[in-house]
């Protein structure tokens, strides 16, 4: 068997991946999850957005 970071030598999984596989069954974990996404992708999405417009504005000079 080849070693890995998720999984330990006799074949089960270290205690990150079952922590994780227990928090994708909690919908409350899920619901949180899938908001932080969002707002992190709104906030990149505005400042690159933001970031465009002031290019625009100093290539126009």
């Amino acid at each position: 068997m080849t070693s890995s970071k998720s999984v330990v030598l006799d074949g089960t999984f270290s205690p990150r991946v079952m922590e994780l596989r227990k928090k994708i069954h909690d919908a409350d974990y899920i619901d949180y999850a899938v908001q932080r996404i969002a707002q992190v992708l709104s906030r990149k999405i505005v400042e690159d957005s933001e970031q465009q417009l002031m290019r625009r504005r100093h290539e126009s000079k």
